[in-house]
């Protein structure tokens, strides 16, 4: 994919450091790539920048940062659902914009993933370091090798059905130089040709990165390179190395207490936070942010007590997704049925995991916990037959949640209990679809009978799922093109080589 616009833009806008000259050298577009990487201070800027643009470039309201994908893969899945008119997700949830080659989504998708490898290329080639170079020079081309690797991994399995069931087809290009008016777009690679890099960036990264203390957890530091190694090695099935990498990953970041949970999901204070993107009220995107997408607490109410909401509160969790959750679960006193016929969100049930920072609106983002580490760690272990490990695994994160122990269960019952669990814990965090394709099974989207009395004494519905087929009317299954994303039309058009 050729970059049409200049990659160098992010870390300008990052530069504290450098007088009025620097920026009158040459126009942003033209800046040469020897100007942008003339210090350490410059490139850590730039690194800087790159993060911020992954996860806060926005092109719409509706696309806010790499959260967009997050939002998308839950709501595809059966957990969740968009609210029927509302503005954000409303064709994410039926299967139209993920599919839809023309819109403006899928595009932004493809562009914000690549733009983030571009910038990661341009950080790899430029970084010259050899043995005796400084640590923290080592440190931010790891941190580069980091972020390709998790570009990739994430393209891969969004673009094409997992590795265990075809490593051979074709998915997306790999570009591991910076791109130029003047290269050549590349052909689709290989699902296995792409997890090979992936894997040879984390091995890199890992080796870079060796004491490397980062002060803000938006940098990749050794703990999140072993958590991407898991992610990686979770979806090819190679259970061991799973289970060993989820291990080390989640060293050092205990499990968040019940109390903890209770707290909003909104900050990388949090124990159990290993990578996390704190934001200002400056870098906020206000209603349409991530946690105004998802967030269906209210903040407050009016004269009257009518509760008030801020953002779109698109997505809301499914009624038949509660009664999964235990009694005395603690994520279960977070959900609540809005009563009141006044407010927005009458009729749906809440859902208090994520909590916006008021006033300011400044809630941080979360992009790996313990608590998904060690339901890796957990599965690897039933998969390997290790019943016991593996339970014991499961149980200390129960413990945590209110519940007690598991014992007993069969190598099969105990996977079953470990992905619903992935599906509880993880909720609105965008793991859904990557579990769907990878276990090539299909969401079950079933309409609620539940009913409840508002607060005027009426017994009326609640809100639950309103599609629970694919937009060509057929049932949900296994391995749909409905799940995968498209290359956008503007590409194939740009990229004959496709």
């Amino acid at each position: 994919m050729i970059r049409k616009f200049s990659y160098l833009l992010v870390a300008l806008a990052s530069f504290t450091s450098c007088s009025d000259d620097f920026f009158d050298t040459a126009p942003a577009t033209q800046i040469t790539t020897p100007e942008v990487f003339t210090s350490e201070a410059n490139i850590d800027a730039f690194l800087n920048g790159s993060i911020r643009f992954l996860l806060e470039n926005s092109t719409s309201q509706d696309n806010p940062g790499l959260p967009t994908i997050f939002l998308t893969h839950d709501v595809m899945g059966e957990d969740a659902f968009a609210r029927d008119g509302r503005y954000g997700f409303r064709d994410s949830y039926p299967y139209r914009d993920p599919f839809d080659n023309t819109t403006r989504r899928a595009l932004f998708f493809w562009t914000l993933q690549y733009t983030s490898i571009d910038h990661a290329n341009n950080l790899i080639a430029n970084i010259k370091i050899d043995d005796a170079s400084k640590a923290s020079l080592k440190h931010l081309k790891g941190q580069a090798y980091a972020l390709r690797a998790h570009n990739y991994l994430n393209l891969v399995r969004q673009y094409q059905f997992t590795y265990v069931k075809d490593a051979s087809a074709k998915a997306v290009p790999i570009y591991t130089d910076p791109t130029t008016p003047s290269t050549v777009p590349k052909p689709r690679a290989t699902v296995a040709e792409i997890y090979a890099q992936v894997i040879s960036d984390l091995t890199e990264a890992e080796k870079l990165l060796a004491g490397f203390e980062r002060t803000v957890k938006n940098r990749p530091n050794l703990n999140v390179v072993y958590g991407l190694f898991a992610r990686t090695y979770l979806t090819q099935e190679k259970w061991e190395l799973a289970r060993d990498y989820a291990a080390k990953a989640r060293s050092g970041y205990p499990i968040m207490t019940p109390v903890q949970y209770t707290q909003g999901f909104n900050d990388v204070s949090n124990q159990e936070w290993i990578w996390g993107h704190p934001q200002t009220i400056t870098q906020n995107k206000g209603g349409s942010s991530y946690m105004a997408y998802i967030e269906t607490t209210p903040y407050a109410t009016d004269a009257a007590g009518t509760n008030l909401y801020y953002g779109y509160n698109s997505i809301m969790p499914d009624p038949n997704f509660i009664a999964l959750f235990e009694q005395n679960d603690i994520r279960k006193s977070l959900f609540e049925i809005a009563k009141q016929p006044t407010e927005a969100l009458y009729r749906g049930y809440r859902y208090k995991k994520f909590r916006n920072k008021y006033p300011t609106y400044d809630a941080h983002i979360v992009l790996m916990r313990s608590s998904e580490q060690l339901l890796i760690e957990a599965e690897s272990k039933a998969r390997l037959n290790d019943v016991t490990g593996a339970t014991t695994t499961l149980n200390e994160l129960r413990r945590q949640r209110g519940l007690a122990d598991l014992s007993g269960l069969d190598k099969n019952k105990l996977i079953d209990e470990i992905l619903l669990e992935r599906r509880k814990e993880l909720w609105g965090e965008g793991f859904r679809l990557y579990d769907i394709l990878r276990t090539q099974t299909a969401p079950v989207r079933k309409e609620t009978t539940e009913k409840f009395v508002d607060t005027r004494g009426n017994t009326v519905s609640i809100l639950g799922h309103w599609i629970t087929k694919f937009p060509d009317g057929t049932a949900l299954v296994p391995n749909s093109k409905y799940y995968l994303f498209p290359i956008p039309l503007n590409e194939i058009n740009n990229n004959p080589n496709l």
